[in-house]
């Protein structure tokens, strides 16, 4: 193959790939439907969970606070070792 095919055929390679490149960036954004699931916490089986949910909110250490995350972990857990 001479060199001048060689030459027209990278050339062509590379307008396609440009011609590519412009129309996917001309293209808008597909759009993803995506469904978020929220958890229904009226009736939770938890008992601690409107007190974990006010905790969550508070910046500074309070032990009522400190007492429900323990017990919840305890919970969680199921009385297991917890290893660090």
């Amino acid at each position: 193959m001479s060199r001048s095919v060689k030459l027209a055929a990278a050339a062509a390679f590379g307008g396609l790939l440009i011609a590519v490149a412009v129309v996917s960036a001309t293209r808008p954004p597909a759009r993803h439907d995506t469904t978020t699931y929220v958890a229904d916490e009226t009736g939770s089986p938890n008992p601690h969970a409107a007190e974990l949910k006010r905790c969550s909110t508070i910046t500074m250490p309070e032990s009522g606070c400190d007492a429900v995350w323990e017990a919840e972990r305890r919970r969680f857990f199921h009385g297991r070792d917890q290893q660090p």
